[in-house]
């Protein structure tokens, strides 16, 4: 194995655990909690329209070339299903259980799947470069960016949802493997990569689809229903837009 790509494995779940302990390591009051939301909401748009959408287009559009205008439209309709389902999942199949979490249940589930997926994809792009450190160290750089700043959003939701630390911890740790768990396995596993090439603009609209229905639905209106600190709240969006902003112009 490349010992590239191990370091980039360790460094990816170090930079994952390292964004999860601020939100984790203290109980926060009501006030910082909604603070830490708005950065949390912030990082979740930035990685729907900086990342997520832009890289949906670029491959519809190559997938347009070469395939007939369904499977062009594929990865969009893979969007408006990841909306829909998180949607039926909680004011339909879940809405008893939601409602005696205060309505966060889906939440951080609907994030933590959309998240981790999107991970293992790009765990699984990031081993095409094994051998290459002139092209892998700059994408580890970024990418260790934006996982540190996901890992800090997910945690966030959890506690919103007040799910028990230890639980939070082991979700978390699932999430930080599967960048590592993609890079190796694609590493590992001659052609891994190419086979799983036709599924990445599927898992990628999946995840965008629950981005957008937990940092629209959920997350904004949960930061702003009050009237204090909205400021700080405003300061907070701008600031997790601005970390994805920054890390999409390294990794370009």
């Amino acid at each position: 194995m490349d010992p590239s790509l191990l370091q980039a494995s360790l460094l990816l779940m170090g930079v994952a655990v390292v964004g999860a302990l601020l939100p984790l390591v203290r109980t926060w009051s009501d006030r910082s909690l909604h603070v830490l939301l708005s950065i949390a909401a912030g990082v979740f748009l930035g990685a729907l329209f900086l990342e997520l959408l832009p890289e949906l287009g670029h491959g519809s559009h190559r997938a347009g070339e070469g395939a007939d205008h369904g499977t062009a439209r594929l990865p969009w309709a893979a969007v408006l299903a990841g909306l829909l389902l998180l949607f039926v999942l909680e004011h339909i199949w879940l809405r008893e259980r939601v409602a005696d979490r205060g309505g966060h249940l889906v939440v951080w589930i609907g994030t933590f799947g959309g998240l981790t997926a999107h991970a293992f994809v790009v765990g699984l792009g990031l081993s095409t470069l094994a051998g290459r450190p002139d092209a892998l160290q700059p994408m580890i750089v970024a990418i260790a960016v934006h996982k540190a700043a996901e890992s800090f959003s997910l945690a966030t939701v959890m506690r919103l949802a007040s799910l028990p630390v230890a639980r939070a911890w082991v979700f978390l740790l699932i999430f930080a493997a599967a960048s590592p768990v993609g890079l190796l396995l694609g590493s590992l596993v001659q052609g891994l990569e190419d086979a799983a090439s036709a599924w990445t603009p599927v898992l990628e609209g999946l995840a965008a689809g629950t981005f957008l229905y937990v940092a629209a639905y959920n997350l904004l209106p949960e930061v702003f229903h009050g009237r204090e600190q909205r400021t700080g709240r405003v300061l907070g969006l701008l600031g997790g837009l601005a970390v994805f902003v920054v890390a999409t112009e390294w990794t370009h």
